[in-house]
């Protein structure tokens, strides 16, 4: 006999599946665009990838619904955090190509 689906649960696990896959891949473009090298395992962010790929791998379906909802917020919490790593990292791009754009106005 088979268990009845739960679509509401369904619908859960769809959505937060789709948001954790966005999280890792904006992780790894960033590893990938900073020419950072991915097999380092002694390098924070292939570390953080690491955890993620783990987390990705749970099976949603076997956890209830309160669980669904701490691994909500913890993928809601890694999400600020990417954000933040990922936008100090095009600041810091941005103000490189300023100081390198005031260089060139100043050899002219």
């Amino acid at each position: 006999m088979e268990k009845p689906l739960n679509y509401e649960k369904t619908f859960k696990i769809e959505i937060l599946n789709e948001f954790a896959n966005g999280i890792y891949a904006r992780l790894l473009n960033f590893v990938l665009k900073n020419g950072i090298d991915r097999q380092d395992k002694n390098n924070f962010y292939n570390v953080l990838l690491d955890q993620f790929v783990e987390m990705l791998d749970l099976d949603l379906f076997k956890m209830s619904f309160e669980e669904l909802g701490v691994l909500d917020s913890y993928w809601t919490n890694m999400n600020s955090y990417i954000k933040e790593i990922t936008m100090d990292s095009k600041i810091k791009e941005q103000q490189r190509e300023h100081s390198k754009d005031k260089k060139q106005e100043q050899s002219r």
